[in-house]
């Protein structure tokens, strides 16, 4: 099976998709065969007669590739809850075609990076949500969560969530979402979840102006992450696929 990750958050607009991104791009520039998956976009825009993912085009940008239908399963209009977008447009999200797409994209690429909707128990349906989509999919989670003050409560709740549902955790990512923010909060903060939860803190996302984004120097950014594990496992697996 290939190497993969789920990419989820401690909240929406929490910095899942400018992860995704950068890992995408990151592991692009280390030979690996990377492919960022948004399966579910709720305030998809109606571009030239047809609805594209604001996620996946930030993918694109970033990286400077297109990754084409095959990044999305379901567009939806409404920028809300994927389950109401969903009967907004009069369609039932299920998982069986997302799963199906995971196994086919798994099939084709050496890394899957797959970005979620909101938090860990966002409904996708009205019974499935975020949590039993990782569950199904069955990759390890890299959590992405505030730097900053009122992180270690949700950042915490979110492991422990993961934790009953048993589901692998690869490491979490701390995104600076303010510059105004103390470098004393943020550093203990990181040290309080990492205490409470017995997980490491894999980097810190610092606050990247949004016209930066395609011209960030990921090797630079990402030099003092902990990311060694993790590309080990990946080239490991591909060499045995081969």
């Amino acid at each position: 099976m290939m190497k993969g990750f789920f990419i989820t958050g401690t909240d929406t607009d929490i910095g899942k998709t400018i992860t995704t991104g950068l890992l995408t791009k990151y592991f692009l520039e280390k030979g690996i065969d990377a492919f960022p998956y948004k399966p579910v976009q709720s305030g998809a825009v109606l571009k030239k007669d047809r609805l594209v993912a604001p996620d996946t085009e930030f993918y694109e940008e970033v990286t400077n590739r297109s990754f084409g239908k095959d990044a999305n399963t379901y567009l939806l209009k409404t920028p809300s809850s994927p389950h109401l977008a969903a009967a907004l447009d009069g369609v039932s999200i299920e998982l069986k075609p997302i799963l199906e797409q995971v196994e086919k994209l798994q099939g084709i690429h050496e890394l899957l990076l797959i970005e979620g909707a909101g938090g860990l128990i966002v409904p996708l349906n009205e019974e499935a949500t975020i949590l039993d989509l990782i569950e199904r999919v069955s990759l390890p989670v890299i959590l992405v969560a505030r730097a900053g003050l009122g992180t270690i409560n949700h950042t915490v709740l979110s492991v422990m969530a993961l934790k009953q549902w048993s589901i692998e955790i690869a490491g979490i990512i701390l995104n600076q979402t303010s510059r105004d923010e103390m470098p004393e909060i943020e550093r203990d903060n990181k040290r309080m979840i990492e205490t409470l939860t017995g997980e490491k803190v894999i980097g810190v996302l610092p606050n990247i102006s949004q016209n930066s984004f395609a011209t960030v120097d990921v090797g630079e950014l990402f030099k003092n992450w902990k990311l060694e594990e993790s590309e080990e496992d990946i080239q490991s697996e591909s060499t045995t696929a081969y």
